[in-house]
């Protein structure tokens, strides 16, 4: 039995890492690949309200794993304020990184620590100022993201793992340009958009066939 004991542990340390392994990369949840769920994001309407849709182009390189996405960029007709959105779906792995603070961190961006915000009931996210600066301009940007596997919208500590188990995951993105640093969440466009995206939004996600 004590000759055995080395290669059980052995053994069992294998099995271990591969589940781990596994989750981390999302071996068991592939049977949601090759879906499209690009029918049911273009479910969200171009007209909320005050804010009228356009089509964005999408980034192209890093989406080869994700089922659905949509950008737009929707601006208010009475104010004249602009907000980009996106809005991708997939597995939980490639969907839970690749947030905005890190992409926009490696494109030249300094991102602020990211802070939770509750724009509207039922609906966490993160947001942060970004600011690129050249030698005659400077560009300021407030972002927010979030993401949603059923139940409320939620910022994620770790998304990571919170989401590991969940067969697909989705995940929204605002951007705005910012005249000034500081300027109040309150009082946020994105905040305003948010509250007329969302009922739409969830109408979509939760609709037959889904």
């Amino acid at each position: 039995m004590n000759r055995l004991l080395p290669g059980i542990v052995a053994l069992a340390a294998i099995v271990a890492c591969g589940f781990v392994h596994g989750v981390w990369t999302d071996r068991w949840n592939k049977a949601s690949a090759g879906q499209s769920y690009l029918a049911q994001l273009e479910q969200v309407p171009m007209n909320l309200g005050d804010w009228q849709g356009e089509p964005l182009d999408g980034p192209g390189r890093g989406t080869e794993e994700l089922q659905g996405q949509l950008y737009r960029r929707y601006k208010n007709r009475r104010t004249g304020a602009l907000v980009s959105f996106s809005l991708v779906c997939g597995r939980p792995g490639p969907v839970s990184i690749h947030t905005p603070d890190v992409c926009y961190g490696a494109s030249g961006y300094e991102v602020a620590v990211p802070v939770k915000c509750y724009p509207k009931d039922g609906l966490e996210c993160w947001t942060a100022e970004a600011v690129q600066k050249k030698a005659s301009e400077q560009t300021r940007l407030r972002l927010f993201w979030t993401w949603y596997a059923g139940g409320k919208w939620r910022a994620a500590d770790n998304p990571r793992l919170a989401f590991a188990r969940y067969p697909v995951l989705y995940k929204l993105y605002l951007v705005r340009e910012l005249t000034v640093a500081g300027e109040p969440l309150d009082n946020d466009p994105c905040t305003e958009f948010l509250c007329k995206l969302m009922p739409e939004l969830q109408r979509a996600l939760d609709s037959p066939g889904t």
